[in-house]
């Protein structure tokens, strides 16, 4: 059985046991994931509809009919002009309980609503969230390989880090990187802080021109086959201060141990306590000012969540980043990213590239 399939069979059981009828996946990712083929419709309707004693369908815009010419579940193709909701609406139950895309438009949902009011409607994070926080074998090896190249583009841009050069360039040298990884799509655009601007979680890289005694907050990522990379590392231009060093420090040794925090069985909101600890007992807790992760797969930000108080439980094949930061205003700022899986007996690292200071 093929990967999309074998998620097909999970998420009917999952509906199952659950009391669900129907799944509706609309978003390019969530069409993705089930059906192996990328297409973004833009407003018009593209939905994976998987039904819970029924095997799955799909209803694809006329115009897509090319694109998804290989796909195994049977689609209805619809054409400019008819109504796709009532075309939706009549493959699903009369009763019963649908499960929504989170990211389905509320404006075709109340039309669905309209068409099918003895419905329930619930959202998809008990369904398509809880399936897609597992990642699979292709998944995991797919974000490995995303991780190595990962890898090398840091390794390369750190040459790249001088004097003199502005942050807005070397942005561009990190998409120049990439393309020649084979990477023409980024997981987003890169972040690229010097001095003071590094105190900002999520600088808009700008013209600010890096100089000596700078420290320099990379954070980029690229997508390969779909599946997105992650990665910070922060970098000292010249000769640092004690109080950089110091700082510098305590932010490895709080991600050091997030990532040997983490294991099947526990909260993952214990990986938030045990990396801000860390930093708390350093004296710098409230410059710690966003949680310690955030999930990764087919999109740069998805389930699960590292945030304290998050009761979930980690399972094997949970993908996600710990990434904690200090940050200093009108100073500098330090953040290390590396992306994790958890293993049955803790986690793996996709991200490799040394964690020591690395001084240019």
């Amino acid at each position: 059985m093929n990967p999309y399939l074998k998620r097909i069979t999970r998420v009917q059981s999952l509906m199952e046991k659950q009391g669900i009828d129907a799944v509706i996946a609309v978003s390019t990712a969530n069409f993705f994931y089930f059906t192996g083929t990328w297409i973004d419709p833009h407003e018009r309707l593209l939905v994976c509809v998987i039904r819970k004693n029924e095997d799955p369908i799909i209803l694809a815009p006329q115009m897509h009919e090319e694109d998804l010419i290989s796909c195994t579940i049977e689609t209805i193709f619809w054409k400019d002009g008819q109504d796709a909701i009532e075309l939706l609406a009549k493959y699903l139950p009369d009763n019963g309980i649908i499960s929504v895309d989170n990211l389905w438009s509320s404006y075709n949902l109340i039309s669905l609503m309209k068409h099918k009011p003895s419905l329930e409607f619930v959202n998809s994070s008990g369904s398509l969230g809880v399936l897609r926080r597992i990642k699979d074998s292709v998944e995991i090896e797919l974000l490995r390989e995303a991780g190595i190249k990962a890898d090398r583009v840091m390794r390369e841009i750190m040459k790249k880090v001088v004097p003199g050069v502005k942050e807005i360039e070397v942005v561009e040298e990190l998409k120049f990187l990439w393309k020649k990884e084979g990477v023409h799509d980024l997981a987003f655009l890169p972040i690229v802080g010097a001095g003071p601007n590094g105190a900002k979680p999520h600088h808009q890289s700008d013209e600010t021109i890096i100089k000596a005694g700078d420290m320099v907050v990379i954070d980029m990522g690229g997508i390969v086959s779909y599946y997105c990379s992650d990665m910070t590392r922060t970098i000292a231009v010249g000769e640092v201060t004690p109080k950089m060093l110091e700082v510098y420090e305590l932010v490895r040794n709080a991600q050091e141990a997030g990532v040997q925090a983490v294991k099947p069985g526990i909260p993952i909101g214990e990986i938030d306590r045990v990396t801000r600890d860390v930093i708390v007992k350093g004296g710098y807790g409230p410059n710690f000012v966003h949680r310690t992760g955030h999930g990764l797969g087919i999109e740069v930000h998805e389930e699960p969540y590292v945030y304290t108080g998050n009761d979930l439980i980690i399972e094997t094949g949970m993908v996600f980043s710990i990434e904690p930061g200090i940050y200093l205003p009108g100073e500098f700022g330090i953040r290390i990213e590396d992306i994790v899986v958890a293993t049955e007996n803790g986690s793996e690292r996709f991200n490799l590239f040394p964690r020591e200071l690395f001084k240019v």
